[in-house]
C-alpha cells in the first residue's frame, strides 16, 4: 500500500505540500470558459501542426478561450510536478504514457472515468484496443492516447551495408557487433547510439535490456533491478560496441541526443543508429540516403530472468487532465476533439507519418501502407502488439531511470564497469525508492 505522505514528500521536498482536494462530480454543461493546455514534445510536423488543428477547436467551441502552450518533452516530470505545486498546472497536460502511474500516484491527474461520461464509448470504438491500453492504470482510464512509439529500432544505411558484403540488418548482437565493425571507417563509425540523460535515450536503451528478459524494478516485492544479469549484459553491449572501436566517442555520445543521433545518420556520418520506431522520419534524411529501419537485434541468448519483451510502446502524446482543473467540461470537450477521425487521422500518412497510430481507421490510410508497409502488414496480421508491453511505469520510475541514465553515462564514459554502475545505481534508486514508497 502507497503511503500519501510519502508522495506529498517526493513531490514538495517537503510535507508542507497539501494533496489536491478531488473536485465534485458537474452536471453536463455546454463546454465554455478558459482552458489551458501545455504540450511537450513532438516531432517538428506534429509541433506545427498541433495548434493548426486547435483553431479548428475553437471554431467549434467559440465559447472556450483556448492558452495553448508547447514545451520540450524531455523536461515534461520537472515541469508537471513545479506547476502542480505552485497551483499552475494546466487543466490539459499532453505528456507521455509512463507518466501516468507517478501522476497518478500524486494525485496530479483525474481518472477520466470520473467526468468523461458518454464520451468515453466513442473513444473506445475509434481507438485501437491495445493502444487505449495504454492510458489506464488500475482500471481507470488516466489518458487519451492519439499514437504510441516503440522500443528499440535501428536505422542502418543500406548502401554502406551493402559495400561491406551484407545483404539485410543485423539480427543477432554478435552479429551487431560483426556489422558494427565491418562499416566503420576512418570518417564514419559503424553505429552510434544516444548515451544522454535525456528520458527518450533512456528508453531506447529499456527496450534493449528487455528483449534481454531485464526489468528496472520488481513492483511485487517493492526492489529495483538494475543489477540483474539481463541489465548488465545489456551495458556491457553499448561497453563492447565502444571496445571495438565501432562508435563516436563516448564523450560525445553522452552529449548526443536522440534527436542529434539521427542527424549524424542522416548525413552519413555513422552507418546505424539505435533508437524508437520513428527513427528518421521526424528528422528528416536526403533522398539519396538509401536507407532502411528494422527491430533493435536480439540477444544471441536470453541472460535474464523475465520473459523477453519483443518491444515497449509508450504513447507520447497522451491527453491527460490535471486534477486542480476548474474547468473539466472544456478539458473533456478539448481530449473528445483529438479522439475524433479528423485529428486521429493526422497520423495515418499524411501530414505525420512517424507515429503508430491509435486510431483504427488511420490503419486503412494509404498513406500509410506507402511509408510503413511492415507496420500496416503486421497491425493487420495481428502481430504488430505481440509480445509489446508499456514502458516502465510505476510510482518512482522518475528516480530509478535517473539513476540508470547515470550508469550508462559512467559505462560509456570509461569510468565504471557495466557491473560497477549498475550495482551503483541500483542502490541509490533503492533508497529513492524506499522513501517513496515507504
Amino acid at each position: 500500500m502507497l503511503i500519501r505522505p510519502n508522495r506529498r514528500k517526493f513531490i514538495a521536498g517537503s510535507a508542507a505540500l497539501a494533496a489536491s482536494a478531488a473536485l465534485p462530480m458537474r452536471p453536463a454543461l455546454a463546454a465554455s470558459g478558459p482552458l489551458s493546455v501545455w504540450k511537450f514534445g513532438g516531432t517538428p510536423r506534429e509541433v506545427e501542426m498541433w495548434p493548426v488543428q486547435d483553431q479548428a477547436f475553437q471554431a467549434q467551441h467559440p465559447n472556450i478561450q483556448l492558452d495553448y502552450t508547447y514545451y520540450f518533452g524531455q523536461i515534461r516530470r520537472q515541469r508537471i510536478l513545479a506547476g502542480f505545486q505552485t497551483r499552475r498546472l494546466a487543466d490539459v497536460v499532453i505528456a507521455f504514457g509512463q507518466d501516468i502511474p507517478e501522476f497518478a500516484g500524486f494525485e496530479i491527474i483525474r481518472p477520466l472515468d470520473d467526468i468523461a461520461g458518454d464520451k468515453m464509448a466513442g473513444w473506445r470504438e475509434r481507438i485501437v484496443p491495445e493502444v487505449m491500453e495504454s492510458g489506464m492504470h488500475e482500471g481507470q482510464l488516466y489518458g487519451l492516447p492519439t499514437y504510441v512509439d516503440m522500443a528499440a529500432f535501428i536505422a542502418v544505411d543500406m548502401d554502406a551495408l551493402n559495400e561491406a558484403g551484407f545483404d539485410r540488418p543485423p539480427a543477432t548482437w554478435s552479429e551487431l557487433r560483426e556489422y558494427a565493425a565491418a562499416l566503420t571507417r576512418p570518417d564514419r563509425p559503424g553505429i552510434a547510439f544516444p548515451a544522454t540523460t535525456a528520458p527518450v535515450d533512456i528508453n531506447i536503451f529499456e527496450g534493449i535490456a528487455y528483449a534481454n528478459g531485464a526489468r528496472i524494478f520488481d513492483e511485487p516485492n517493492n526492489r529495483v533491478t538494475l543489477s540483474e544479469r539481463g541489465m548488465i549484459d545489456a551495458l556491457q553491449l553499448y561497453a563492447d560496441l565502444i571496445a571495438d572501436g565501432s562508435t563516436p566517442s563516448g564523450s560525445s555520445m553522452t552529449e548526443t541526443n536522440f534527436r542529434d543521433t539521427a542527424q549524424l545518420f542522416a548525413q552519413g556520418r555513422v552507418a546505424m543508429w539505435v533508437g524508437l520506431s520513428w527513427l528518421n522520419t521526424p528528422w528528416g534524411a536526403p533522398e539519396s540516403l538509401n536507407w532502411t529501419g528494422a527491430p533493435f537485434p536480439r540477444p544471441d541468448e536470453v541472460t535474464g530472468a523475465q520473459p523477453p519483451v519483443a518491444a515497449l510502446m509508450d504513447p507520447t502524446a497522451i491527453l491527460m487532465v490535471s486534477a486542480r482543473t476548474q474547468n473539466p467540461e472544456a478539458a473533456i470537450a478539448y481530449l473528445d476533439f483529438w479522439s475524433q477521425e479528423e485529428q486521429l487521422g493526422l497520423w495515418g500518412g499524411t501530414p505525420e507519418f512517424s507515429r503508430i497510430p491509435a486510431g483504427r481507421n488511420a490503419w486503412t490510410s494509404p498513406e500509410l501502407a506507402e511509408i510503413w508497409p511492415e507496420w500496416v502488414e503486421a497491425y493487420n496480421a495481428g502481430t504488430l502488439f505481440a509480445g509489446a508491453e508499456p514502458m516502465p511505469r510505476f510510482i518512482g520510475v522518475s528516480a530509478v531511470e535517473t539513476a540508470l541514465g547515470n550508469a550508462i553515462q559512467q559505462v560509456v564514459l570509461g569510468r565504471q564497469s557495466a557491473e560497477e554502475a549498475l550495482q551503483e545505481a541500483n542502490e541509490a534508486a533503492q533508497q529513492q525508492i524506499d522513501i517513496l514508497r515507504g
